[in-house]
This record gives C-alpha cells, structure tokens and sequence, in this order.
C-alpha cells in the first residue's frame, strides 16, 4: 500500500471531524441569535443555550466559554454575512446612491422576512456591539465616494452613517411591532436620501432600480 493510500483515511476523517465541528458551532450561533433576540445580551445564562440548542453542556464550552464571548460571534457572524450579501448583489454597481439605496432596500427586506433577525439587531445592547469599522466600511466607502462625486450633501461622513443606521433601527422595530405597510421600505430609504442631499430625481431613478432577491441568513448545517 503506497504511503498516499495510507494517509488517505485520516484526511478523510480529518475533513469529517471539521464540519462536523463547524455544524455543531452553526448549531450554537442559530440558537444564540433566538435566545439574544427574545431575552437580550444580558439576561440569557448558559442553560438557555444548551436547551435550545438541544447540546450538552460540555459541547458548549468546546465552543465558547463566556455569554458574552458567544454574543461577539452572533454579531460577527450575522453582520459580516450581512454585507457580503448585500456586496455581492451590488458588487457590479458603481453609482454610489444606487448602491446605498439597494444595500437599504435589502436590508429592510431582510428585516421583513426574518423577524428574530430584525429583533436581535434592533436591540440597542447589540446595535451598541457590532464591529462597525471593517464590517460597515462598503457604507462609509459610498459615503465618501458619493460625497466625493457630489451625490451626497453632508458635513461628515460619521454623522451621514449615524442617519442612516438610526432610520435603519427605527425601521426594524417597526417591521417588528407590525407597524409597516406596502412601500414603507421605499419610503424609509427615500426620506434618508432626502437627508443625505440626494436630488428628488436621482433617489426615484435608484427606487426604480429593480431589486435582487437576497440570500437567506445561513441558518444550515442543522445537526452535529
């Protein structure tokens, strides 16, 4: 038997080993993101993740050793697939209002489709938490690129992403509490064009702009 037939069987249980590491980890941030959305950052135990996530406790702390350790990675994980989403349907587009009109657009979508998604990021404990700086610097860089090109009338660009992550939250309690109507999303990312400077005619020639279906959150991998 060559020494490649011998090694074979152990990189095969190697790669076996790592998913099913990454589903029973997948299985833990799925449960996470339920139990921080209807409880809070503060006030989940451990216990409510282990039950939810139907794993014993040792399995847990294989993973995570803190709640707060545990919440870091929800975070890191639902917005960072966020924006890669969201980027990866805009990727093509130039024009910097399309782009932040789209990226809007899709994420108050989201929103509307996945309530314990919208009601774990509208909380202001985790809103409070979110890694800003690598994961929302696409936003900053339209920002910057369409204040640049005089798309956007504002005096500092942190102030602009203020607005809109603000309007953003506002909109998702909304979506929440079922306080939306058809257009509502439209009339959110318009308003904050509005803010930002955009001309009348260029916020309804980017609200025209038809709308790519985002990816689902990747709640896969269901079992370890």
């Amino acid at each position: 038997m060559s020494q490649a037939q011998q090694t074979e069987p152990i990189n095969h249980r190697t790669l076996v080993g790592r998913q099913r590491r990454e589903r029973t980890r997948q299985k833990i941030l799925n449960a996470a993101l339920k139990v921080f959305a209807l409880k809070g950052p503060e006030a989940p135990v451990i216990e409510d993740f282990i039950v939810e996530a139907g794993i014993a406790r040792g399995t847990f702390y294989n993973y995570f050793r803190t709640t707060q350790e545990l919440l870091q990675a929800t975070l890191e994980w639902l917005s960072a697939d966020l924006i890669t989403s969201i980027e990866t349907e805009i990727g093509d587009l130039s024009d910097s209002v399309l782009r932040l009109t789209t990226g809007m657009r899709l994420w108050l979508g989201k929103a509307e489709l996945d309530p314990t998604w919208a009601a774990f990021f509208a909380r202001p404990e985790c809103i409070d938490q979110l890694p800003f700086g690598p994961v929302f610097a696409p936003v900053m860089q339209d920002l910057r690129n369409g204040h640049t090109a005089g798309l956007f009338q504002f005096t500092n660009e942190r102030v602009a992403f203020d607005l809109i992550a603000g309007i953003l939250v506002i909109a998702m309690r909304s979506h929440i509490s079922g306080r939306t109507y058809p257009g509502y999303a439209d009339d959110i990312v318009r308003i904050t064009l509005q803010g930002l400077g955009v001309t009348p005619t260029r916020i309804e020639a980017a609200l025209s702009h038809p709308l790519p279906a985002l990816r689902r959150t990747p709640m896969s991998m269901s079992s370890s």
